[in-house]
């Protein structure tokens, strides 16, 4: 059974619910990510790169300044764990990129 759309967004404002969403989310993009990046153009990772970088500045780091704030040591490992995955995407795509340019 499908997720009921009369809950939609209920997790908004709940930063614990929040960061569980997010989490599970970068996990996901990290393994698809594994998946197709040898099939990616130098273009394409180029534009990956820059788009990982922003997401990891627009949409996470206001997280983990959240996490820290609120001082729960719980939310503060689940935001540094994101933080981590799409760093690891970062490294990943420019590892790549090197390894296309011959660097």
């Amino acid at each position: 059974m499908g997720a009921d759309p009369r809950n939609a967004g209920k997790d908004r404002g709940n930063l614990q619910m929040e960061l569980k969403n997010l989490l599970t989310s970068a996990r996901l993009r990290k393994i698809e990510y594994e998946a197709i990046i040898e099939d990616l153009e130098l273009d394409e990772l180029k534009y990956d790169l820059f788009e990982y970088k922003q997401l990891l500045e627009v949409q996470v780091k206001p997280y983990l300044e959240r996490a820290y704030c609120e001082g729960n040591e719980e939310l503060i490992g689940m935001a540094e764990e994101i933080k981590g995955i799409y760093e690891e995407i970062i490294d990943m795509i420019t590892s790549r990129i090197n390894e296309l340019s011959g660097k």
